[in-house]
């Protein structure tokens, strides 16, 4: 398998997201129904099960907030059992590294 890291800013990707989705009960059916759709989405970058008040977070990229509501309109809302969903802009980026914490 060959990975290229492109720049999303030259691929005009410029938003980025971070969206906190609750489902209306946190079973093992719903959650995996979730997660399956999910997988399906090209514009959601990481999904991950989290445990507090929501029980996804998902990272999205989109090429402007208009672009994300449509997704947001056409896609996710549509997905059957979420209860909530929370989006957050992301302004600008700090850190991004795909390089783990590795001691050499």
């Amino acid at each position: 398998k060959i990975v290229a890291v492109l720049n999303p800013e030259k691929l005009n990707l410029r938003t980025q997201l971070f969206v906190q989705v609750k489902v209306s009960r946190a079973d093992v059916v719903n959650l995996n129904e979730f997660s399956q759709t999910i997988r399906d989405f090209p514009e959601v970058m990481e999904c991950h099960v989290i445990l507090g008040a929501f029980d996804f977070l998902l990272r999205v990229v989109a090429q402007d907030i208009h672009a994300y509501e449509k997704f947001f309109f056409e896609k996710l809302s549509r997905v059957p059992g979420i209860q909530e969903v929370n989006s957050f802009v992301a302004v600008s980026e700090i850190k991004a590294t795909t390089a783990l914490p590795l001691k050499i």
